[in-house]
């Protein structure tokens, strides 16, 4: 998919589809650029619906710690 990324990004995301399509039968890869531009690719349909709703779902438990790291400092949330 990648269709709204730059050439340089899009280079990135095939590479990275190709890295996990040679190790994993199914996968799901989801990337966000400084723009906000939201590009997705699965190994298939029904596998990338399940990653991604899996994903999702767990997510959203009330037990998950965030931790992000900044240069100069480091919140917990």
């Amino acid at each position: 998919m990648a269709n709204n990324l730059n050439k340089h990004q899009k280079e990135a995301f095939d590479k990275a589809q190709a890295i996990l399509s040679e190790h994993f039968q199914h996968f799901g890869l989801v990337v966000l650029d400084d723009e906000d531009i939201l590009e997705y690719d699965y190994s298939t349909y029904y596998i990338g619906k399940m990653l991604f709703r899996e994903a999702s779902s767990e997510m959203n438990k009330e037990d998950i710690e965030l931790v992000i790291e900044d240069d100069d400092e480091k919140t917990m949330i």
